[in-house]
């Protein structure tokens, strides 16, 4: 049951990626760059810090790996058929010293458990142009299908999680579901009045 949730949420991540790649390609959404080019930083710092931690237990933390292969896949998208201005919002900046600040503590303190936990405060915060970006468009900009294909994942990411008790993994999943959540009950809100104001 393990290994099958684990290619279960590597294939469901790729579908993310694929799906969110071509909305992107036919300008069905306009992605944030900013936003991915953040999360590629904290995704990518907490697999570090994860791998440190956990021994390179990559099964259970399966969904913070294909993160980081998802995330790298949009950027790599919008920077080709999206928005490619990155002008970096005096937040975003301060997004990018506590990765600084996360890898210097990391390096002088040597302790990594710690490292990912701020890490996971850090993406969580990731999230932030996102919403942002929903709610001075007054619009929803982003897909259904793709942010709710990362709450199955985060879902299904969940149980070899629990069943090694890999606290780290868990809390990782925990945070997807209930951020990527957030980021679709803002879309629902636009979408229902955007709908409501055609009628």
């Amino acid at each position: 049951m393990k290994d099958l949730s684990v290619w279960l949420v590597g294939l469901v991540m790729m579908t993310f990626a694929v799906r969110y790649a071509y909305q992107t390609w036919k300008h069905e959404i306009s992605p944030t760059l900013s936003t991915w080019i953040i999360f590629l930083l904290g995704t990518g710092l907490s697999l570090a810090t994860y791998a440190i931690a956990e021994k390179h237990d990559f099964r259970s933390g399966i969904l913070n790996t294909m993160d980081v292969v998802m995330v790298a896949m949009i950027l790599l998208a919008t920077l080709m058929w999206g928005k490619r201005d990155v002008r970096f919002k005096p937040f975003e900046k301060w997004y990018l010293a506590g990765i600084v600040a996360i890898v210097g503590y990391g390096l002088l303190s040597g302790d990594a458990w710690g490292s990912n936990i701020f890490t996971q405060v850090l993406i969580s915060i990731g999230y932030i142009p996102t919403a942002q970006n929903l709610l001075t468009e007054k619009r929803n900009t982003e897909s259904f299908t793709t942010w709710s294909l990362g709450i199955v994942a985060g879902i299904i990411a969940l149980y070899p999680a629990i069943s090694d008790g890999n606290s780290l993994a868990v809390l990782y999943a925990i945070r997807t579901i209930v951020l990527v959540s957030s980021i679709i009950a803002i879309m629902a809100y636009y979408e229902l009045r955007s709908r409501r104001s055609r009628l």
